[in-house]
């Protein structure tokens, strides 16, 4: 189980960079999606809390992950501002790439699923 766990926060979290294009931005993009229905202008601010809450969510299962292969307790308030300082900084480089158009924007993925 503590493998599993593991595994997947290492797949979710920013340490492993390779898997955003797979992974962490098309939730970041589902995620700013549902709220683009709502109002353009909050695509882009909630693609970043998605993106951002996909990275948290993977260094807390890689952590719990490895702790429950240690046989060790888990402190989530031990972590907390690695967590932060690593998923914001990685967000920041994600949100500049939809920001300078990079990435595209909500109206151009909706554009691509209607061809």
């Amino acid at each position: 189980m503590g493998g599993t766990l593991a595994f997947l926060g290492f797949w979710l979290s920013p340490l492993s960079p390779w898997n955003d294009l797979f992974t962490n931005i098309p939730m970041a993009y589902g995620f700013g999606f549902l709220f683009s229905i709502i109002s353009e202008s909050l695509f882009l601010p909630m693609a970043v809390v998605g993106y951002w809450i996909s990275n948290i969510l993977g260094f807390i299962l890689m952590h719990y992950g490895y702790v429950v292969i240690q046989e060790k307790g888990y402190s989530f308030k031990e972590n907390w501002k690695s967590y932060v300082l690593w998923t914001t900084l990685y967000t920041a480089i994600i949100a500049a790439l939809i920001w300078f158009e990079i990435l595209p924007s909500a109206s151009e993925v909706m554009e691509f699923f209607k061809k």
